[in-house]
């Protein structure tokens, strides 16, 4: 039933590490495509992207959610000869299954929040306090940022709308996991 979002590169929506969960993996808490219908409205990407639909949100039970931020439109796959394949590879070691990989939480479920773009260098914060923000709307139990920066925000020089994104994570009681100094 835990919801994790990966904001970074993307994910090879294709790889057999992230097929769909049996029924019996599914709980009550988990999400669901009338889930990202209930508050579709709200999201950041709807504004972004117009006419979107939970259906071009949702993609399968493993992952219920993914927007690509930095490009405002709905391919999240990464291109390899660019980016790399990290998004990709951090979903593995929180959920990905199959014969031969296992990840941490291979039941949980998986929101991708891409902010890194195929066709520019690096990523903008408008986009990820986007997806921060979709996140909480969401209702994820845990958001994983490994976004490669030499340094992180410090309270002190925070804009204000930064500060208050953060303050809303921490109000829902959503763990915040960021590799710091990434890079």
């Amino acid at each position: 039933g835990m919801k994790i979002a990966i904001i970074d590169t993307g994910l090879d929506i294709d790889h057999q590490n992230f097929a769909p969960l049996s029924e019996d993996k599914l709980t009550d808490t988990s999400a669901d495509k009338s889930t990202v219908a209930a508050v579709l409205d709200s999201l950041n990407a709807t504004s972004r992207f117009e006419g979107l639909t939970a259906d071009d949100l949702y993609y399968n039970t493993k992952v219920v959610y993914g927007f690509n931020y930095c490009d405002d439109n709905l391919n999240v796959t990464h291109d390899y000869d660019n980016k790399g394949d990290h998004g990709t590879h951090v979903a593995g070691i929180i959920a990905g299954k199959d014969d031969t990989i296992t990840g941490v939480a291979v039941d949980a479920q998986l929101a991708i929040m891409k902010v890194f773009s195929d066709s520019k260098e690096g990523a903008e914060d408008g986009d990820i306090l986007a997806a921060l923000e979709d996140c909480v709307i969401l209702g994820v139990d845990v958001i994983n940022m490994s976004l490669g920066t030499a340094c992180g925000f410090s309270r002190e020089s925070d804009e204000e709308q930064i500060s208050g994104v953060y303050d809303k994570i921490r109000a829902q009681g959503i763990s915040l996991v960021v590799a710091a100094s990434n890079s």
